[in-house]
C-alpha cells in the first residue's frame, strides 16, 4: 500500500472514529430530550387533571368518546385519594388497558401486548405497545391525590428511528466527504516527495551535478532535501574520485608496462638459444601475463575517456560497410576455430555517430562471438531497419549464459565465467565499453541467450544521433 492511501485511511479513520463518538454523544443528548418533553407533558397534564378534579370539572375538561372507544384523549390516567386510596377517575383508556404501578414521584418504561381489535394504538405487527409511566403526589385545595398517568411511545420511537437514521446517514456522507478531503490533503502533503523522487529517478552518473532545489524555511521536507543533496555531493565527489583515479593509474601504468614487455623481447630475443628452458618458459609466461596487462590497461583508458564524455561529433556512418569490414577481419581469427560466419546485412544501413567509437563497438562483439564458441560453431550477423531505428543482431553458438546473468555481462569487470575468461585474456569490460558507446549514441544493447545452445547481442540505434 501507498503512503498516500495509508495517510488518507488514516486521516479517514481519524476522523470516522471522531464522528463516531460526536454522533454518540449527540445521540445521547437528543434521545434525552423527547423523554424530557414527554416527562414534562406528562406532569402538567397530571396537575390539570387534579385541577379539574378539584373544580369538579374533570368530566367537561375531556374529550368526548370517539369510535376508537377510548375518546381522543391520548392518554393513561388514574387518579386516587391519597388517603384512603379510592379512585376518583380513571380515563377510558386507563379502563381498557393495565398498566404496572409506579411510586410517587419515580417513572417507568412498560411495554404490553395490546389487540388492534381491542384498541389501536399504531402497534407494530407484534401488538406490542410501550408507555411511558409517572406518578405524582399532588394536594390540591387542602386534599392530597396520588396520579398515575402514561402515554404511549409511538411517536417518540419513530422520532428516536428517525434521529438514528439521521445520524447514521450523516456519519456516512461526513466520512465519504472525509475520504475525499484527506485523498487530496495526503496528495498536497506528498506532493514535495513525489518531486524529490523524480529528480531523484532521473539523476544517474551521467548528471551527477543535478540537486533536489531547497526551499525557504526549515521544514521536514527542507531537512529531508538538504540530506539527500549532501548524500549526492558526497557520492559525487566518490564518483569523480574513482573515475581520475582508474584514468590516472592507467595512464600511469601504460609506459611501465610497455617497457616491460619491450625488455623482455629484447631479453628472450638476444639470448634465446643461451637461456635454459625453464627460463624461456617463464619469460614467455611474464610476457603473455605483461601483454594481458597491457590490453586490460587499454581498456580502461577507453571505458574511463568514454565515461568523461557526455555527447559525440556526430558524422554519417556506413554501417554495412563498416560491419563488412570488420566481418573481413575476423574471419580469418573465425577460420582458425573452424567457425562459420554468415552476414545478411542490407546494402544501405546509414546513421548518424561516431565512425571510430562504433568500429571499437562492434569489433568488441564480433571478437566476444568468436572468443566465447566452440570449435566448429557458427557466428550470425544480421540487420535490419526500422522506421525508427537500426538493428543489428550477432548470434553465436556456444555454452551461452544463464538467465540470471544476461544483465550482469554490460557491468565492469563482471565475466560469466571467470576461468574461461583468464584462458582467453578477458577483463570484463568489453561489453561495458559496448554499452557505453551505444548509450553514447542515443541507443541500447541487449543480451538474450539460451544456456548451452546461443546468445544473441542485439543493439538498437536511431537513425539520426540527438544531443
Amino acid at each position: 500500500m501507498t503512503v498516500k492511501k495509508r495517510i488518507m485511511l488514516f486521516i479517514a479513520c481519524a476522523g470516522f472514529i471522531t464522528s463516531l463518538l460526536f454522533s454518540v454523544v449527540v445521540f445521547c443528548e437528543l434521545i434525552e430530550q423527547p423523554f424530557a418533553i414527554l416527562d414534562k407533558e406528562l406532569k402538567q397534564e397530571a396537575y390539570r387533571a387534579v385541577r379539574m378534579i378539584g373544580l369538579g370539572q374533570l368530566e367537561s375538561a375531556l374529550p368526548p368518546v370517539d369510535s376508537a372507544g377510548y375518546g381522543s384523549y391520548p392518554y393513561w390516567l388514574k387518579i386516587y385519594e391519597r388517603d384512603s386510596g379510592i379512585i376518583l377517575y380513571q380515563s377510558n383508556l386507563a379502563k381498557l388497558v393495565n398498566l404496572p404501578s409506579v411510586e410517587p414521584g419515580s417513572k417507568d418504561i412498560a411495554s404490553i401486548v395490546i389487540p388492534p381489535q381491542q384498541i389501536y394504538l399504531g402497534q407494530p405487527k407484534n401488538n406490542e405497545a410501550t408507555f411511558r409511566i409517572r406518578s405524582f403526589a399532588i394536594t390540591y385545595a387542602g386534599r392530597g391525590f396520588t396520579v398515575q398517568i402514561a402515554r404511549s411511545m409511538f411517536k417518540l420511537k419513530d422520532e428516536i428511528w428517525e434521529l438514528a437514521l439521521g445520524l447514521v446517514a450523516g456519519l456516512i456522507f461526513s466520512s465519504m466527504v472525509l475520504i475525499v478531503i484527506s485523498y487530496f490533503v495526503a496528495g498536497k502533503i506528498l506532493k514535495p516527495i513525489g518531486t524529490m523522487r523524480n529528480l531523484i529517478h532521473n539523476i544517474s552518473d551521467k548528471n551527477l551535478g543535478q540537486r533536489i532545489p531547497v526551499g525557504a524555511g526549515s521544514g521536514e521536507f527542507n531537512e529531508l532535501a538538504v540530506t539527500i543533496n549532501r548524500m549526492l555531493d558526497m557520492l559525487q565527489y566518490s564518483f569523480v574520485k574513482q573515475r581520475n583515479f582508474l584514468f590516472d593509474t592507467s595512464h600511469e601504468m601504460k609506459t611501465p608496462l610497455s617497457t616491460m614487455r619491450l625488455a623482455i623481447d629484447e631479453i628472450y630475443s638476444a639470448n634465446s638459444e643461451n637461456l635454459p628452458a625453464f627460463l624461456q618458459e617463464n619469460l614467455s609466461r611474464l610476457n603473455n601475463q605483461v601483454l594481458r596487462l597491457e590490453r586490460l590497461v587499454k581498456n580502461l583508458l577507453n571505458l574511463s575517456s568514454l565515461e568523461m564524455l557526455d555527447n559525440i561529433k556526430p558524422e554519417t556512418v556506413h554501417l554495412t560497410d563498416l560491419l563488412t569490414s570488420l566481418a573481413a577481419d575476423y574471419r580469418f581469427l573465425a577460420e582458425a576455430q573452424n567457425i562459420k560466419m554468415d552476414i545478411k546485412l542490407p546494402d544501405k544501413l546509414i546513421i548518424s555517430g561516431d565512425t571510430d567509437k562504433l568500429n571499437r563497438a562492434f569489433s568488441n562483439i564480433l571478437d566476444n562471438a568468436i572468443k566465447y564458441n566452440i570449435d566448429g560453431g557458427q557466428v550470425n550477423v544480421e540487420g535490419k531497419q526500422t522506421t525508427d531505428s537500426i538493428v543489428i543482431e550477432v548470434t553465436n553458438t556456444g555454452p551461452g549464459i544463464a538467465e540470471n546473468e544476461k544483465d550482469k555481462v554490460f557491468e565492469q569487470f563482471y565475466r560469466v565465467e571467470k576461468s574461461r575468461s583468464i584462458r582467453h585474456g578477458g577483463s570484463g569490460l568489453g561489453l561495458a565499453i559496448v554499452k557505453r558507446i551505444i548509450e553514447l549514441h542515443g541507443g541500447n544493447v541487449e543480451m538474450n541467450s539460451v544456456q548451452g545452445e546461443w546468445a544473441k547481442l542485439t543493439v538498437f540505434l536511431p537513425h539520426m544521433y540527438k544531443q
